[in-house]
């Protein structure tokens, strides 16, 4: 699997949107190699986890088709991570026809959100080739080449906030973004579905909003401190091997998330700090 970082950023993303902080003065003097845009992780140029209001933006810049995209899996129905008035424009007027349908993969919020943001304006034509699938927390959905196992995060009271562990082929990936600590269900769930199967995960994305501040066992983000008791928690369970990979992202602008910043979070805690257009391999 190719996981690419299209955008590594949180809700309001860095420099923020409206914000004039001097970090967000600074990095907007450094210029776009210091800019975090909203989440958005591509694998294999076929399936989006989440689809924020810079995903156009992100086919632009990074040169994949977003008509590619057959699957996305949507983590929760906030704005940053689901943007759905864009699908509007997959066909109808605004494009040549698209030869793939996309499948919708999210909660019953994410849903409700889909079906506000496009009710105006989707044409029937266009909603033919739209399919929303409700995902449960547990319950194993497979699509094309790909296995998901849907968790249960630790993010919202308002709704099922999901994360996901990915498997194509002989490997396996597993996205723990937005979630602050995973809940001990997710873990159990996590732990008896992969040994059951025999599969580990290979590379382990983590939320890493707060950087050096530790957030604690209630948050609904991470810092690199949790990130590494989320570590230990994966490794005693044996969900993980010696070679796997560690990625940090989802950064605030709140905590300095600077190129020194990052590269001092790979020095001392051996992970891997993305940025946008990043790539790994699995």
């Amino acid at each position: 699997m190719r996981i690419k970082f299209l955008g590594t950023g949180a809700a309001e993303g860095v420099p923020a949107a409206f914000c004039e902080c001097e970090v967000c003065r600074e990095v907007r003097r450094r210029g776009e190699g210091e800019f975090h845009t909203r989440s958005q992780i591509l694998i294999d140029g076929e399936l989006s986890i989440d689809y924020p209001p810079d995903a156009y933006a992100h086919s632009l810049r990074f040169g994949f088709e977003q008509a590619g995209i057959k699957y996305l899996f949507v983590t929760h129905s906030h704005m940053d991570h689901f943007y759905a008035h864009d699908f509007v424009l997959r066909g109808y007027k605004y494009c040549s026809p698209v030869r793939e349908p996309l499948y919708i993969f999210g909660n019953a919020e994410v849903k409700k959100v889909f079906e506000e943001c496009t009710r105006r304006e989707l044409k029937e034509e266009v909603a033919s080739g739209l399919f929303f699938v409700v995902a449960e927390p547990f319950c194993e959905r497979t699509f094309g080449e790909y296995t998901v196992f849907p968790l249960r995060a630790q993010h919202s009271k308002t709704e099922d906030a999901l994360t996901f562990y990915i498997r194509k082929g002989d490997k396996g990936y597993l996205h723990l973004t937005d979630t602050g600590r995973l809940p001990k269900e997710s873990l159990d769930r996590l732990e008896a579905y992969l040994k059951e199967k025999g599969w580990q995960a290979d590379l382990v994305t983590f939320d890493c909003t707060f950087l050096f501040r530790t957030a604690g066992e209630v948050s609904r983000h991470m810092g690199l401190g949790d990130n590494m008791v989320m570590k230990e928690e994966l490794t005693a369970r044996g969900l993980v091997n010696e070679g796997t990979m560690y990625a940090i992202t989802h950064y605030s602008h709140n905590n300095l998330p600077l190129k020194e910043t990052l590269l001092r979070a790979e020095k001392e805690y051996g992970v891997v700090a993305a940025f946008d257009g990043l790539e790994l391999s699995v």
